[in-house]
């Protein structure tokens, strides 16, 4: 979604630039705490609500940015290293699913975008910087970690101390599914179009941007009269920058068709590099008959499946899941109590490898499901369980040598906190 990334003006942009730590030779800014306690938030739904409160996330935050620049200057220093862009590309779409998973829909993780005065461009380049550092670390600490093993000996020691707050194996299911998008027939995506043109039509007769903004707009769009703020090209998709970034103060654009539907762009003000822009956004939705005819398609493909129909024959003609089509919908496994609520709903008391159920409907459309295996709940015990059980040892183990080196680290390193000032 084309949002604001930042309410402020630059110049409050500048103001909030200050220094509030300097590990080494790096210094770390107000504004990229701002921006860390804002992805804690968004990913932890942590919400400070007293200034006691804001200020103990400050520090947890900081303090953990502070160990993350001293492994990185370590890092940085062992040249046998690579991190592949599109090892960074792969895990930043993972961490926006992710993300995207814990809200109902697909709106209302774009409504709490805006909430944050965020877009998923911007999202995305915050992400892309963590996740690139965060590999560059993790593969940093495998290579020192390499050679750490635990004895059978710790492996008891370990079970004996932690074995009632070992969380137990969940209960899960490995399932396969056929994805049905609902998209919007060819009469509503022109009956959008039209209205766009109308709208613009109106505009360049003399009608007010800023109302029919706040009239029309989708996903919230409108508030402010459609006002994004100060955007710069990367902050928006590349449609919408294209036609943007061509227009004067005081232009309109024409109609542009992104991802998200029909924009009308008007051009408020340009700084160097930076616009103020006001738009109308129309989202192209499906209609009820669209709806109406996924289902009907949904039916017929489950009625073929309870016939005989291979099921991941299907899902490779009709599945619009790019990701898991060409393997005939295998998703692989889930514990029940993380899976998306309307998929955790309809496979609760499922434990028949090989039925189907469904229509199941979530904000990526319409979905059968096949279920390929089951796992119950069950305790990890040391005779059953001890491969399992020694590789949480090693983890344990491996989490104390982290803490150890960054004392270590901290002890040998400048570090001075500026917080307060």
């Amino acid at each position: 979604l084309v949002l604001a990334v930042t309410g402020p003006v630059p110049a409050a942009r500048e103001k909030l630039d200050r220094i509030v730590a300097v590990v080494g030779n790096e210094i770390i800014l107000a504004s990229e705490l701002a921006a860390q306690m804002q992805l804690v938030a968004l990913q932890t739904g942590r919400r400070p609500e007293t200034p006691e409160q804001l200020k103990a996330l400050q520090l947890e935050v900081l303090d953990q940015m502070i160990s993350d620049q001293l492994f990185l200057q370590e890092a940085r220093k062992d040249t046998s290293i690579h991190i592949r862009p599109e090892e960074v590309e792969q895990a930043v779409k993972e961490q926006i699913d992710r993300l995207q998973s814990r809200f109902e829909s697909y709106e209302a993780f774009q409504n709490q975008l805006m909430a944050e005065g965020l877009t998923i461009r911007a999202l995305e380049r915050r992400f892309r910087k963590e996740l690139e550092n965060q590999m560059l670390k993790q593969r940093f600490i495998q290579k020192k970690l390499l050679d750490v093993s635990v004895s059978r000996r710790e492996v008891e020691e370990f079970y004996n101390q932690f074995r009632d707050s070992i969380p137990p194996q969940p209960e899960a299911v490995k399932l396969a599914h056929i994805q049905l998008a609902i998209t919007p027939s060819r009469a509503v995506e022109d009956s959008v179009r039209k209205l766009a043109e109308d709208l613009r039509r109106r505009i360049l007769e003399g009608a007010d941007f800023a109302t029919l903004a706040a009239r029309y707009s989708s996903y919230g769009a409108g508030q402010g009269g459609g006002d994004l703020g100060w955007v710069s090209r990367q902050d928006v998709v590349p449609e919408f920058a294209r036609a943007a970034f061509g227009l004067q103060p005081g232009n309109i654009s024409g109609v542009v068709r992104t991802q998200f539907g029909y924009h009308i762009i008007k051009c408020e003000e340009r700084r160097g590099e930076l616009a103020r822009l006001r738009h109308i956004l129309l989202a192209v939705t499906p209609s009820a008959a669209d709806s109406a005819a996924t289902y009907r398609l949904a039916d017929s493909l489950l009625q073929l499946l309870r016939n005989g129909a291979d099921f991941a024959e299907l899902a490779k003609i009709y599945s619009t899941d790019d990701a898991t089509r060409e393997t005939g919908g295998v998703l692989g496994w889930f514990a029940i109590s993380q899976l998306p609520p309307a998929f955790a709903e309809a496979v609760r008391g499922w434990k028949t490898p090989g039925e189907y159920r469904g229509p199941v409907t979530t904000e990526f459309g319409v979905h059968i499901l096949k279920l390929l295996d089951y796992q119950p709940e069950k305790r990890f015990t040391l005779e059953e369980d001890y491969d399992r059980i020694k590789e949480l040892a090693r983890q344990d183990k491996t989490g104390r040598l982290v803490d150890k080196w960054i004392a270590e680290l901290k002890s040998r390193s400048y570090i001075e906190y500026r917080l307060d000032e």
